[in-house]
């Protein structure tokens, strides 16, 4: 897989996933982030099998692209799906 990214970040474009440290407030547990992002334990439980498999090689960032584009193609199959059923395709 192939993945183009046209803009520059400032930092980690995972950075999302960043937990709490003793000097840090990660963005995780930011205000503008409070109850709007949610799966965290899908990503941290795919990462901690894949730092098993292949220590220190897939990046948070790689495991978000890869499941943000899963779910685009969970949700357009069950769109299909309820498409093809509504209008008998």
């Amino acid at each position: 897989m192939l993945l183009l990214s046209f803009f520059v970040t400032k930092g980690c474009d995972a950075s999302v996933l960043l937990d709490d440290t003793g000097t840090l407030k990660g963005e995780k547990n930011a205000l503008p982030n409070k109850n709007s992002l949610r799966g965290f334990e899908v990503i941290d439980t795919i990462k901690s099998a894949l730092e098993k498999a292949c220590p220190s090689t897939v990046s948070c960032a790689d495991i978000l692209a890869l499941a943000a584009r899963e779910a685009v193609n969970l949700v357009r199959h069950q769109f299909l799906t309820i498409w093809n059923i509504v209008f008998n395709i």
